[in-house]
């Protein structure tokens, strides 16, 4: 017999040994929601759940419009980002505590890639407002497809890292580096949304030291501060802050958290600078 007649024997000898218990096992690893469907107490924790899922949800509509605003795209794409993933994750996820949808640091590095690709300010460009898909026009979707593809882009190397089991790396990561790294991401994301929070006009400016030119611009132009969005500003960062404290302090002597969030941006009429407030809070 030569080699590739074994090979295929021993081949074929492996499907014949497969049991429907080793696919119902395989199925059950690579499709979680086929494991906790089965066991989980509908009558128990379906109102719970649901009620606690639409508390979200309202929180996540500002969120959502506030990340496409930190990620220059249109924001009615933050709800698309906000709602696909968790539906996602609930099919194939395992973790019981692990926060999908729309993130600010993963937001900002987007914005990077749309505004050096299709910048605001372009030359013997015409915009026509319905002449694109839902409405938008051809300089939005343009900028869209920027961000899908940057998305793209980083899901086929986040697959690429599970695939080579690199998940283990992060262990390397000691306190200090990863204390360093979020509060690097927390400053930048603040400083891409003062030019909202002050009312300002303003190119976009990224590159090396990009962050000490913004501020050197701010400090250039200070007089072009609009005082009506800066107050606006404060004033709801300063709303913000307080009832999430109060919401946290409290959370086990009340049983609907105060959607302060959506408040907010429904009081202020779709006001930009309360959509940045939610962004950097």
């Amino acid at each position: 017999m030569t080699g590739a007649k074994r090979k295929r024997s021993a081949v074929w000898r492996k499907i014949q040994a497969v049991r429907f218990e080793d696919i119902k096992v395989w199925c059950m690893r690579r499709l979680p929601i086929l494991k906790w469907v089965p066991v989980y107490n509908w009558k128990e924790n379906l109102i719970p759940d649901t009620v606690s899922g639409m508390m979200l949800a309202i929180q996540q509509v500002t969120q959502g419009l506030a990340f496409a605003v930190l990620s220059s795209v249109h924001p009615v794409f933050g709800l698309y980002g906000s709602f696909f993933p968790v539906i996602i994750y609930a099919i194939f996820g395992m973790g019981h505590h692990v926060v999908t949808g729309t993130f600010a640091l993963t937001s900002l590095i987007s914005a990077n890639a749309v505004e050096r690709l299709v910048p605001s300010v372009r030359t013997n460009f015409t915009t026509n407002n319905n002449s694109g898909v839902l409405g938008l026009s051809e300089f939005e979707m343009q900028r869209i497809g920027v961000a899908a593809a940057v998305s793209f882009l980083g899901g086929i190397i986040q697959v690429a890292m599970f695939m080579l089991q690199l998940g283990s790396a992060t262990f390397l990561l000691t306190e200090p580096v990863i204390s360093a790294m979020t509060t690097g991401a927390a400053t930048h994301v603040v400083t891409s949304q003062v030019k909202y929070l002050l009312g300002m006009k303003m190119p976009y400016i990224s590159g090396p030291l990009g962050f000490f030119h913004i501020y050197a611009y701010i400090f250039e132009n200070i007089r072009s501060v609009q005082l009506e969005a800066l107050l606006l500003s404060l004033l709801s960062i300063v709303v913000l802050v307080l009832v999430k404290e109060l919401n946290e302090k409290f959370q086990r002597n009340i049983k609907v958290v105060l959607p302060i969030d959506l408040v907010l941006y429904l009081a202020h009429c779709n006001s930009r600078q309360v959509l940045c407030c939610v962004a950097v809070t």
